[in-house]
């Protein structure tokens, strides 16, 4: 007898690493912290003991390659996807610099078709990893007697972050990222996507 599986909804993550990521990194890591000199109070959302700027980064002239970048690769995600010809891509982006002891709460963001993370600068592997939470909320009423989970039973997958990768997932999908365990900040710009046909 052949039991055969097959996939239904997945939960899609794609990642990217850029080629050029060393130098590219040096400056957003500059400007980032000039972020933070220009606005210490920043804003308050998922961040725990950490610094957000707000969603402004998609205004400011000096971040328009990181900007370029996240709608580029947005852009071929939807294309893999089938969405339809000349769509269109808006996003919002911020910076958050986290300190040892910062960390990120489970959360999702709403109204957005794609959220996502570039890593611009952390100690690996103890700077926490980014986290992912299974969707299917039905499927916490009870868990599975395992010792081993898989794909199938588990109801977190977590990634060890990079520097100069970037990570695109579902608006819907609900992340956080562990606490800073290493002695420097973690710092990573974040961003939402929409796609649709805007005039």
């Amino acid at each position: 007898m052949q039991i055969v599986p097959q996939t239904l909804f997945p939960s899609l993550v794609w990642t990217t690493l850029f080629d050029d990521r060393e130098g590219f990194n040096a400056q957003m890591l500059e400007l980032a912290y000039q972020l933070r000199e220009q606005d210490p109070d920043g804003v308050a959302n998922s961040n725990v003991n950490g610094w957000q700027s707000p969603n402004i980064l998609q205004n400011l002239p000096e971040f328009e390659d990181i900007n370029r970048r996240i709608l580029q690769v947005c852009q071929r995600i939807g294309e893999s996807q089938g969405f339809k010809p000349g769509t269109r891509y808006r996003h919002q982006a911020w910076v958050n610099i986290s300190p040892p002891g910062a960390f990120n709460s489970v959360h999702y963001h709403a109204n957005c078709h794609f959220s996502g993370v570039y890593y611009v600068s952390l100690q690996a592997p103890d700077c926490g990893s980014i986290y992912f939470r299974d969707p299917r909320v039905a499927s916490r009423m009870l868990t599975y007697p395992v010792d081993q989970a898989t794909d199938f039973t588990t109801s977190e997958v977590r990634m060890r972050p990079e520097e100069g990768r970037l990570y695109v997932f579902p608006g819907w999908l609900e992340h956080g990222v562990e606490i800073n365990h290493s002695d420097s900040d973690r710092v990573s710009i974040s961003f939402n996507v929409l796609a649709g046909s805007f005039t």
